[in-house]
């Protein structure tokens, strides 16, 4: 039943950006269901831009770690880099 919310989550914010449907994909991430963080993984990577975006802001927010974004495709697409900011936070910067 998890995975059906997840994917109504997934699919609210990738066609409208609703911030709360993208929060609960980001809080997802940490479940300790494997399945559940594959799953969630997938529909922010497929949420593009604004994806990135709200990774970005959850690492910032250290609510996930950077393992987790990177695993979500946050780095590896080439559009945005981590980078450390005085120990004091986390941004992106383009490529």
């Amino acid at each position: 039943m998890y995975g059906n919310y997840l994917v109504l989550c997934g699919m609210v914010w990738s066609q409208f950006g609703k911030q709360d449907a993208g929060l609960e994909l980001i809080r997802a991430l940490d479940s300790e269901d494997e399945n559940v963080r594959v799953l969630a993984r997938v529909l922010l990577q497929q949420g593009g831009a604004g994806s990135k975006e709200l990774i970005g802001e959850a690492l910032a927010q250290r609510e996930i770690s950077v393992d987790v974004a990177l695993l979500c495709g946050f780095e590896s697409r080439g559009l945005s880099t981590v980078n450390d900011i005085d120990g004091g936070g986390w941004s992106t910067a383009e490529a």
